[in-house]
């Protein structure tokens, strides 16, 4: 899977600008836990509800760190057991990532919180 860089939804942007006052995580390590908390659900992820990529732009390095492997391997695995076809990859990581933004926001309020996600998944 090629791409330079993710480009999340403005909503996105600003809900990781609070998460980051709230917890101190960086944006990208905070788009790799919404990552795997998207992938981690199991209602069908809609691109419609996330296709606006107007955002912050980070890029893939960034983005991924010493965690790619690991990280493109569980979401290429999700592709596969959703039938996803190879050109809409982009399309659902980038929804992937602003669902697992918007939930991670919503359950987690402080790096107490982060801990408990953490132990409950």
């Amino acid at each position: 899977m090629e791409f330079k860089r993710i480009k999340l939804s403005p909503e996105s942007t600003n809900k990781l600008r609070t998460f980051k006052a709230r917890t101190g995580l960086t944006p990208n390590i905070s788009c790799r836990l919404a990552l795997a908390l998207s992938i981690n659900e199991q209602n069908k992820l809609s691109l419609e509800l996330y296709s606006d990529d107007t955002g912050q732009e980070i890029n893939c390095y960034t983005f991924l760190g010493d965690q790619e492997l690991m990280l493109l391997s569980l979401y290429t695995q999700w592709c596969y057991e959703n039938n996803v076809a190879k050109k809409n990859y982009y399309e659902y990581l980038l929804a992937h990532i602003n669902r697992g933004v918007e939930m991670l926001t919503n359950r987690v309020k402080g790096l107490d919180g982060l801990l408990e996600l953490l132990k409950n998944n």
